[in-house]
């Protein structure tokens, strides 16, 4: 199958254009020409039933002779009447009246008209013709020649197509200028957005945008796209920056166990101390799990702002008490002080719990073995806080970066990716996160999320 080439969006805009105003020359045009013709008819018709009803009131003036059919001529006029049946023409008559004897039997019904006009032709002359009854019973015939009127129109229908003529292409013109005008953003915005299909470059200079048309929001629509694409692009780059270094470290100490393992078995005389074999294998799989640990972080994290998780109703109240449990059974030392209020919210459950479950396991690992856990939900504000050492001030604004760990917590287990994924949950939810010490000593988390509807 073939296909049509299509038309430029320029081509098309000057197109629509030059119609518009081609259509609005041919309505003036068609409107000026009805109006100016009917205003001239109406002029020959008023003339034309004043001098009709002169000659029906005043039976002496009516032409007899060729002297006054000879005035009629000069008036492009001529007449003819119409008595007993009976049609009677002036003498010398050059252009006798056309008689129309419907016309007559009407005017001369009792009921019927003064007078009919219509049009009629006389050996080829193109007249009006008024048809009138006369006091005495004579029906009157009276017609002018409009030959001078149809030759006025007719070049006057000719002034109007030239004009029309020339104003359609004024506007074809003018319709690519301005079309040319109009687009040249939309070139400007076909030509970045190519560029950046090219070279892959996203830092590009963003288009200039000058105005509030709606070609300048769509540039500006497109500089936010450039804009949030490459903010997401540098997140990336950084989680697999930071990934790379946070992964070699176990990485490197788990080939390191592998291998120590790996020369004792092959080299029965040179066996580890007693115990040291058992103590690898124990550091091979906590190293182990902290690897599946930190993919699976990696793995939310790595999850596009921009996706909307699938959500359902969850009360929140039964979510944070269910994690509480869940913590417990890995912190049964620790001691968790509740108290939930319901909160129903509109999310996702597995997002929800898992961010909720990073703040408590974050509590019990900076409290003592024996510390206590407040867990307090009121308002739709998730508070949890601990008794450990709390945050240094410098670290504040820091501790929901990814991979972002305090000196002082560099001995202690995790990845640096809870709290990072707690803001990720919270911002996925329309809520905020923050941090902060309490007065009495320790750490606090508030964690708020909006209700549903």
């Amino acid at each position: 199958m073939i296909r049509r080439p299509s038309l430029s969006l320029r081509a098309r805009v000057a197109l629509l254009a030059a119609g518009a105003v081609i259509a609005a020359i041919m309505v003036t045009s068609v409107v000026s020409f009805t109006m100016f013709a009917g205003r001239l008819r109406g002029e020959v018709d008023r003339n034309l039933i004043g001098q009709a009803r002169t000659l029906a009131d005043n039976a002496n003036g009516r032409p007899t002779d060729s002297h006054d059919t000879d005035l009629l001529a000069a008036l492009d006029m001529s007449m003819a009447t119409v008595r007993d049946g009976k049609i009677m023409q002036p003498p010398g008559t050059r252009a006798p009246a056309p008689v129309d004897l419907a016309a007559v039997r009407r005017v001369s019904a009792p009921d019927g008209p003064r007078f009919v006009l219509a049009d009629g032709h006389s050996r080829g002359v193109h007249m009006r013709v008024i048809t009138i009854h006369a006091h005495d019973g004579t029906v009157i015939v009276l017609a002018r020649s409009l030959t001078m009127l149809d030759r006025t129109l007719t070049g006057f229908q000719y002034v109007t197509l030239a004009v029309g003529a020339g104003g359609a292409l004024l506007a074809g013109v003018a319709g690519v200028a301005v079309a040319g005008a109009g687009l040249q953003p939309v070139r400007r915005l076909t030509r970045a957005a190519a560029g950046i299909a090219r070279t892959q470059d996203l830092t590009t200079e963003p288009i200039r945008v000058s105005g509030d048309d709606e070609i300048s929001r769509l540039a500006g629509s497109f500089n936010a796209m450039l804009a949030a694409l490459n903010r997401s692009r540098e997140r990336q780059r950084r989680l697999v920056a930071d990934a790379g270094h946070e992964l070699r470290t176990p990485l490197t100490s788990l080939r390191a166990n592998i291998d120590l393992l790996i020369q004792a078995r092959a080299n029965p005389g040179r066996s580890l101390p007693h115990g040291s074999h058992d103590a690898l294998l124990a550091d091979v799989r906590a190293q182990l799990r902290e690897l599946t640990n930190l993919v699976g972080d990696l793995v939310e994290l790595s999850r596009d702002e921009g996706q909307v998780p699938s959500r359902t109703r969850v009360r929140l109240d039964r979510l944070v008490l269910a994690a509480v449990e869940r913590v417990r059974l890995r912190a049964p030392a620790a001691t968790f002080q509740v108290e939930l209020e319901p909160w129903p919210v509109d999310g996702s459950e597995r997002e929800l719990v898992r961010a909720v479950t990073n703040v408590l396991d974050n509590a019990v690992k900076f409290s003592p073995p024996d510390g206590t856990v407040q867990v307090t939900l009121r308002n739709g504000e998730l508070i949890v806080a601990d008794e450990g050492p709390g945050i240094p001030e410098r670290d504040l604004p820091l501790v929901f970066e990814r991979f972002h760990r305090a000196p002082e917590a560099r001995a202690l287990p995790g990845s640096g990716l809870g709290l990072a994924i707690v803001r990720h949950t919270a911002e996925h939810h329309g809520g905020e996160v923050s941090a902060a010490n309490r007065p009495g000593g320790g750490a606090l988390v508030r964690l708020r999320l909006p209700a549903a509807p």
